[in-house]
């Protein structure tokens, strides 16, 4: 939900941070520290900014500042960062304190892996390293010790990070954020390194962190493997649930229906109310995911709030969504328009949590391309290491813009390293893709007609794809592309 950014030997007037500002501000109603030099400052607008000195700088919103001297040195530690930890009670254990909230808990996490004095730059990382995959979250982290600067982010890279060393060093939530300071050689922090900038040599250092290696197919029985599956899908989903009333984004779909059924189950155990959200396209027609949901709703007692929008306001959302999903596609854009509908129509409600099952396609062999698959699994790797190039930082850019936060159980990585291990031929066949996830819902009662129906991108389901093929007749275009970038165009 927070943005960050950060900026190391610019030229001050190279640095745009009045433009940063208002540009993260319109991100939601977040507290914001910016970090200088001469110590911390809460900022409550943009004019505050102005008589700073921002050579060196990083900038939080919604994010709790932390700086405090190491135990066995005199540096300076500063940290920010974009996180969503589950596990705070269990760290909060380990290290001997108050579970308050994520980031005091990780800042002393990273006091304790950097409190030893004289170890090598690959002792640093590989406790760096080790500390991290003591978390289960997403999360996306700068801390400045020394002469030292490090980035980091969860290794399946739900949370965005972004870097650009042209001139000096700079990282951001988001690519836009640097390309308004003149920066054009923006570059995605890859999620399974760990980044170490040098500011006294003005030098770079990567190291590689291990992640989906060495999976060992599993050799049980079907059955054996669903029961498995089954129940780390309810632990990831278990250990996500808030203490406070949430959502799901719901399509009614086999994915979405695992995850509202068992949410529901959590949720009355903690005491909160889970809430589905389904939109679409209003009209004489309804949108498939609306009508399915309805019935679905009825039947497992589900709180369902549907949100049907017109052609208007389906307009009046890309003006928003477009520019900020940067390389909008007629694809992209559609998805995007269901992420952000949902996450406004939650927020309004007073939501601030919503669920979505992102992950599953890519993990059991959702899409027909599959079929075709000369290795179903190695193709399942692939597109989960490739998922933070398009799919999650559309998906966290746009719910971070409403001030949601979308958590998505199928990609927790204890999750997602026994998915990739089952066999081919429960995932896939020449009749039915998802097979082990669709016989984990019948397992659950779930209907025939949610474990049997077919893949529908949201898109289609919302019906949000007709809506831009008829926005863009009405306003003249040849066809849905040159359409959706007119809004780039305009902005």
């Amino acid at each position: 939900m927070g943005r960050i950014a950060g900026f190391f030997k610019l030229a001050s007037s190279s640095i745009s941070m009045v433009k940063i500002f208002n540009e993260m501000e319109s991100r939601g109603d977040y507290k914001a520290f910016i970090y200088t030099g001469d110590g911390i400052h809460k900022v409550c607008s943009a004019s505050e900014i102005q008589s700073m000195s921002l050579n060196e700088a990083m900038i939080g919103f919604d994010s709790l500042a932390a700086s405090s001297p190491l135990s066995s040195s005199s540096d300076q530690f500063e940290f920010i960062g974009d996180t969503d930890i589950y596990n705070l009670d269990e760290l909060a254990c380990e290290l001997h304190c108050d579970a308050v909230e994520n980031m005091s808990i990780l800042t002393r996490l990273l006091q304790d892996t950097f409190s030893l004095d004289n170890c090598s730059d690959h002792e640093m990382f590989q406790r760096f390293d080790s500390s991290l995959r003591t978390i289960r979250g997403v999360y996306a982290i700068a801390f400045h010790i020394g002469d030292k600067l490090f980035l980091a982010r969860d290794r399946i890279g739900i949370k965005p990070l972004w870097y650009d060393v042209s001139s000096g060093f700079a990282f951001a939530s988001e690519k836009k954020f640097l390309e308004m300071s003149g920066l054009h050689e923006v570059v995605e922090l890859d999620p399974r390194q760990i980044l170490c900038y040098d500011l006294k040599n003005d030098t770079i250092k990567v190291y590689d962190r291990e992640f989906l290696q060495g999976l060992a197919e599993h050799q049980g029985s079907f059955v054996e493997v669903r029961d498995g599956l089954l129940s780390l899908l309810k632990d990831a989903v278990s250990i996500r649930v808030p203490d406070e009333d949430f959502g799901v984004m719901f399509s009614a779909g086999i994915d979405s229906t695992i995850l509202a059924l068992l949410c529901k189950g959590f949720a009355e155990a903690k005491g909160v109310i889970c809430n589905c959200y389904t939109v679409g396209l209003s009209g004489q027609v309804p949108s498939p995911d609306i009508t399915c949901a309805r019935k679905l709703a009825d039947e497992l007692e589900l709180e369902l709030n549907v949100h049907e929008i017109g052609l208007d306001t389906v307009e009046e959302y890309l003006s928003t969504v477009v520019p900020l999903i940067e390389d909008a596609t007629v694809p992209k854009t559609g998805v995007a328009l269901t992420m952000y509908a949902a996450c406004k129509a939650a927020k309004n409600d007073g939501i601030n949590i919503l669920f979505a099952g992102a992950g599953a396609d890519e993990l059991f062999a959702g899409y027909n391309r599959f079929k075709s698959s000369a290795s179903v699994n190695e193709d399942c790797i692939r597109d989960i290491m490739e998922m933070h190039e398009v799919n999650t930082y559309r998906d966290d850019t746009v719910a971070a813009f409403t001030g949601a936060k979308v958590r998505l159980p199928y990609l927790d990585e204890k999750f997602v390293e026994y998915a990739l291990a089952i066999p081919k031929e429960y995932k896939i066949s020449d009749e039915m893709n998802k097979i082990i996830l669709r016989k984990a819902g019948e397992e659950l009662g779930l209907p025939k007609y949610v474990t049997e129906r077919g893949k529908k991108a949201a898109q289609y389901g919302s019906r949000f794809d007709q809506a831009l093929k008829k926005l863009a007749k009405r306003a003249g275009f040849a066809n849905k592309t040159d359409y959706i970038n007119s809004f780039q165009e305009s902005r």
